[in-house]
């Protein structure tokens, strides 16, 4: 089956920008079989042993935090970093070092993370990774016609309704305000309340925060633009025909300056209706709610930072089940509250897993599957296994920490004495479902979201998530900080460029095809790509490691050596005290290009590789590099970045939800996708526009250079590869020894 496809071509006047973009999902996991691996307690004949022997050279500057110390982390460990103490911080800034000989490390973690996701990109594998904790609320109260989402949103609380929280026992009910008018709640004018009410703190104040007052009275409502509002108002309870309770919520202050909220009113409620019955709100609900709770809503006073607004006999907003006797699964602290995607209309909120294709990730109702990332890497699965094998395995590549070359002292001393430098990092915002999710048509109105339906194991859906998220390279300039974003600026003591590195990758018993496909990766940034793969001439790629990466920080090449370990002569040296612990030799270029034509061999079997739909258009790749997703990799590993679209936009170029273009696009290379028929629009709907060819940019005026290079590559790459093809078949075809 082939899933939704991310459009081609996104019209000049609908594309997005950023610092990031997403090598698409493939159609197909290139599968391993369980019963071929090895056990780990013995070296297996024609398996590889050994290690890989990596120079990793800074291109950008490097930036890895230092750990706390046992006594810091127990005072400030649950501390932000914007609320630390000046001396704190400058201590926080440092880089990550070894404790003991005090200089500065890059954890072997680290770089095996980056490893494996190049990894499980390349060889076609599992994005299993992928956590389903946080669910996904939108709102759009000043939403303009065209947005996706605003129809829903206005339908959705059109027939808001007040009443008071009620806990019993672990569940969560809503007792129903009294009506004024037919009306649960009705609005009141902000300046009025400061008027009548001396010690409320009205929207526009900078100490303001949400409030609830309670017993007040009110009276002499009147509608005005379809809302009904009261015009009087008292602390007096008894003093006017409604009693309740006043409650305000968010002054939507964007700019950090109360005094610029466009909040003008706020809200009355009448107090409980004891003849009411009572509504219970779904544990599911109570459940999303509680793991997608923002800063706001973590707030005191009135709200607390596990459960939100969740207090007993707190005031709430919600609306009705629309069947009776069902749960209430929309509630919120004001008449417009966030609302959970609802893509398979469940009641549970999404999530960005709910839109990984089934044959893509571990799920109970399905058997599991083996990729090759698994394989070598290991693995723990999600959910309880029956076979105790199929639970966890061990991996047989092991990574040690990368520790500076002697000679790199100097420089980086240089490095460690500047000052510290303050940039800002905030977190990804996979609520941006116009860059996160597939968008097979650029069209404000038509954009896929949460709610749209996900893929299913027998149904594509509409959109499903991009894929794997990498940052472009890009020369770090650091980013202005603006005194309204303490939360989100930190301070550095990143290492300059040119600093060199050394570590080790060791592994076991590796088959030709995963040892090719290690050295299928390394060999990416290594300054003899040419001798390993026949690439484009002239480019040169990079990997990222470290924080800052939105920046252009964490850019680095790796050289590497690959040492082939003879486990039979080592041990019949074993007590001879001839050097039985050096039984390793360099690998030659002969060896290392089997390995990799084995991998190759594996990924573009007929019948065992990748999906037909994961191929070029017009032909079946023969080499590795001709398959479009991995010419996006490629395209994003590149060095020197594209020459436009991958700053960070400003708030105001969000409103227009434009789309983000594939990594393809913005390098203007040419899409060789194969695109499903119910990716293209119907040619007499109004979206047929969206797949036309836009005017061209800067980055698109390069197709016809890029068209020519990518032929002459594929002409070389065509010309003695069947050869090497053909070795890795017969290879292949050769009965297992046992």
């Amino acid at each position: 089956m082939t899933f939704p496809k991310h459009i081609k071509c996104v019209p000049e006047d609908r594309k997005a920008v950023a610092p990031y973009n997403f090598v698409e999902l493939p159609d197909k996991v290139v599968t391993v079989d369980p019963d071929s691996l090895p056990d780990g307690d013995l070296y297996h004949p024609g398996r590889h042993t050994g290690t890989i022997k990596c120079t990793l050279t800074t291109e950008s500057p490097l930036y890895t935090r230092c750990g706390w110390t046992p006594d810091d982390f127990a005072k400030y460990g649950d501390i932000p970093f914007h609320e630390l103490p000046p001396e704190i911080k400058q201590r926080r800034a440092n880089f990550l070092s070894d404790p003991i000989t005090q200089k500065p490390v890059i954890p072997g973690s680290s770089i095996r993370g980056m490893l494996r996701t190049l990894v499980e990109i390349i060889s076609f594998s599992k994005i299993n990774q992928v956590s389903d904790a946080q669910k996904f609320f939108f709102r759009a109260v000043a939403a303009e016609k065209e947005d996706p989402l605003a129809e829903p949103y206005k339908k959705t609380l059109k027939k808001v309704q007040a009443g008071y929280l009620v806990k019993k026992g672990d569940e969560w009910f809503i007792r129903p305000a009294k009506k004024v008018d037919n009306l649960s709640f009705v609005w009141i004018k902000d300046e009025l309340v400061k008027k009548v009410i001396n010690d409320f703190i009205p929207l526009n104040s900078e100490e303001y925060y949400p409030q609830y007052k309670i017993n007040i009275s009110f009276e002499d409502t009147a509608l005005k633009n379809g809302r009904r509002f009261a015009r009087k108002i008292s602390v007096k309870p008894n003093q006017y025909k409604y009693v309740g309770v006043l409650v305000t919520s968010g002054n939507m202050a964007e700019t950090g300056k109360a005094d610029q909220t466009k909040r003008k009113n706020d809200c009355l409620v009448c107090e409980p209706d004891s003849q009411a019955q009572l509504l219970k709100i779904s544990n599911d609900t109570i459940r999303d709610y509680c793991s997608s709770l923002t800063a706001f809503q973590k707030q005191s006073p009135n709200f607390t930072e596990q459960e939100g607004v969740l207090v007993n006999g707190r005031c709430i907003f919600y609306c009705e089940p629309q069947e009776t006797g069902k749960d209430v699964i929309l509630f919120g602290q004001s008449p417009n509250f966030r609302i959970p995607f609802f893509p398979d209309h469940n009641g549970k909120a999404a999530t960005a897993r709910d839109f990984i294709p089934p044959h893509l990730k571990d799920t109970k109702d399905q058997p599991i599957i083996l990729d090759m990332a698994e394989a070598m890497f290991g693995f723990v699965r999600r959910d309880k296994q029956t076979n105790q094998d199929q639970q966890a395995r061990s991996g047989r590549i092991f990574i040690s920490d990368a520790i500076p070359q002697p000679e790199q002292e100097a420089n980086i001393q240089a490095s460690l004495d500047k000052e510290s430098q303050e940039i800002l990092l905030s977190s990804p915002k996979p609520t941006t479902f116009q860059h996160y999710l597939v968008q097979p048509q650029a069209k404000q109105k038509t954009l896929k979201h949460y709610a749209s339906s996900s893929p299913k194991e027998n149904e594509p859906g509409k959109t499903a998530i991009r894929g794997h998220k990498l940052y472009w390279h890009k020369e770090y300039k650091g980013l202005s900080v603006s005194e309204n974003s303490d939360s989100q600026t930190t301070l550095i003591k990143p290492l300059d460029i040119g600093i060199k590195f050394t570590f080790d990758i060791h592994f076991e018993n590796l088959s030709d095809a995963e040892l090719g496909l290690l050295l299928w990766v390394l060999s990416l940034s290594s300054d003899k790509l040419e001798e390993l793969q026949t690439g484009k001439a002239g480019e040169h790629y990079c990997f990222s490691l470290g924080m800052g990466k939105p920046l252009g920080m964490g850019a680095v090449k790796i050289n590497h050596k690959l040492y082939l370990s003879d486990r039979p002569l080592r041990y019949q040296k074993l007590f001879s005290g001839s050097d039985w612990e050096k039984i390793e030799h360099i690998a030659t270029i002969n060896e290392q290009q089997k390995c990799i034509d084995a991998f190759e061999f594996s990924i573009l079997h007929p019948k065992d590789g990748i999906s037909d739909s994961d191929h070029p258009e017009d032909r079946t790749a023969t080499k590795l590099r001709e398959i479009p997703r991995i010419e996006m990799l490629l395209a994003m590993l590149q060095c020197d970045p594209p020459d436009e679209g991958i700053e960070y936009m400003d708030l105001e170029r969000f409103q227009d939800r434009k789309v983000l273009p594939n990594p393809l696009d913005i390098r203007g290379i040419s899409d060789q996708r194969r695109v499903p028929s119910n990716n293209n629009p119907s040619s007499s709907g109004s979206e047929g526009s969206d797949l036309s060819t836009p005017k061209p940019s800067k980055s698109q005026k390069k197709v016809n250079s890029s068209k020519e290079k990518s032929e002459r590559r594929q002409s070389s790459s065509s010309q003695g590869g069947q050869t090497s093809m053909g070795a890795a078949f017969e290879r292949a075809k050769k009965p297992k020894r046992k």
